[in-house]
């Protein structure tokens, strides 16, 4: 890890995961600018309709998440690299690389595509502004696709976030082991989300309100910092880790 080539690499994927973060908070001002705008109006399934039918309304979010799911894979990928380094957790980090993939291709590549299908479903309609009702309801009813992408990834990123704490908690110095502590309580919280959703049951919708918007920004603000965290610990990383069992077992026995 002291040579120039993977110093080159632990930076990219640093700068990935901050650029990642920052993505993500840039898409949480622009929906909380989207909301105000409205001036409390409802967002009514005739506007939704009317802007899914818009192309060019459709292709930033659609280019927006590929890129964004493309910059967290890579810096979660070098992540594991670094700190799945020491050969007893190499087989970890094989898995949070695995389970990265399947995270970011549902959570973001997935819901990226999103965009479009409803954009295909709007299209129908040689009026958007007029759709007929056929077309309205087919897409009102296509709303419950998005759910795939929410909860399609809840398992790949129960693995990723609960594997990434494992690995950060190597490190001997404070920021990757406040990464690890951020991760952990991501991982921990959509277990409990899933053991909530066991109890009482949920509802199939895209938008929603009360206790559900407001624990997806809470979600979403923990993700943000805690791949900033990750993301500033691969840069100042400096080799230094933790000891493993292994070795103080040896150095125990003299």
């Amino acid at each position: 890890m002291g040579s120039i080539g993977s110093s080159n690499e632990r930076k990219v994927a640093a700068t990935c995961l901050v650029a990642f973060a920052f993505l993500i908070f840039g898409m949480v001002l622009l929906e909380m600018i989207m909301i105000a705008s409205l001036g409390g109006r409802p967002f009514t399934l005739e506007a939704d309709f009317a802007q899914k039918a818009d192309l060019s309304f459709i292709m930033p979010y659609f280019l927006a998440y590929l890129v964004i799911g493309g910059l967290g894979l890579v810096g979660i990928v070098g992540l594991a690299n670094v700190y799945g380094s020491s050969s007893n957790r190499k087989m970890g980090a094989e898995i949070v690389k695995l389970a990265a993939l399947g995270y970011f291709a549902i959570n973001y590549w997935l819901w990226s595509a999103m965009w479009l299908v409803q954009h295909k479903i709007a299209r129908l309609a040689e009026v958007p502004t007029n759709p007929p009702e056929w077309v309205l309801r087919a897409f009102n009813a296509s709303d419950a696709f998005w759910s795939l992408a929410g909860w399609g990834g809840l398992g790949p990123s129960i693995v990723m976030f609960l594997g990434l704490a494992w690995l950060l908690a190597r490190g001997a110095r404070l920021l990757p082991k406040a990464a690890a502590i951020a991760f952990l309580v991501l991982g921990v919280t959509q277990i409990l989300l899933l053991v909530y959703v066991g109890l009482y049951g949920f509802g199939v919708q895209n938008t929603t309100g009360g206790y559900a918007q407001f624990f997806d920004m809470i979600m979403t603000l923990g993700r943000i910092v805690a791949f900033m965290l990750a993301g500033a610990a691969l840069y100042t990383e400096k080799g230094i880790f933790a000891r493993s069992d292994r070795h103080r077992t040896r150095v125990g026995h003299g």
